[in-house]
C-alpha cells in the first residue's frame, strides 16, 4: 500500500512536468515548420511566378489555417493561390506578431517581408506559444 502511495505522489507531480514537456515539443516543431515554410516562399519569390513588380507587390505568400501552413503563390492581395509547399502545424499553437495573430505573410519579388503592403526594414518578430510555453524568433 505504500508503495502504491509513493507511486501516486510521483505521478502527481511528474504530470504538469510531461505536459510542459509536451507543449514545448510542439513549440520546436511549429518553429522548424515554421522557418521551412519561410524558406521555401522566399525561394518562391524570388523566382517570381506570378510577375509581382515593385517593393510593395507579394510574390508570394504563407498561409496558417485549419492547422496547416502553406506556401502558396498570392492572389493578388489575398493568400489563397496554388499551392507549393505544406506542412502540418501542430494544434493549438499560436503565432503572433505585435500581439496579433498572424494567419499570413507576404512576400515581394526581393525576399522581404510586407506589412500592409510596404517591405518591412528589419526582420519579422513573432511568438509561439501554447499553454504557459512560449518561444520567440525571427524571419528574415
Amino acid at each position: 500500500m505504500v508503495v502504491v502511495s509513493i507511486i501516486g505522489v510521483l505521478a502527481l507531480v511528474a504530470v504538469p512536468y510531461t505536459k510542459t514537456w509536451v507543449y514545448d515539443a510542439q513549440i520546436n516543431d511549429a518553429k522548424s515548420q515554421l522557418n521551412s515554410a519561410f524558406k521555401q516562399s522566399k525561394a518562391l519569390a524570388l523566382r517570381n511566378p506570378v510577375d509581382a513588380r515593385g517593393d510593395s507587390s507579394s510574390a508570394s505568400c504563407i498561409s496558417l489555417m485549419n492547422n496547416k501552413l502553406e506556401v502558396r503563390q498570392p492572389n493578388g492581395n489575398i493568400c489563397s493561390g496554388t499551392i507549393i509547399w505544406q506542412g502540418k502545424w501542430p494544434e493549438g499553437v499560436e503565432l503572433s506578431s505585435d500581439n496579433k495573430s498572424l494567419t499570413a505573410i507576404f512576400i515581394n519579388n526581393r525576399g522581404a517581408v510586407l506589412s500592409n503592403n510596404t517591405p518591412l526594414n528589419s526582420n519579422l518578430d513573432y511568438a509561439l506559444s501554447k499553454g504557459s510555453v512560449n518561444d520567440t524568433g525571427q524571419l528574415y
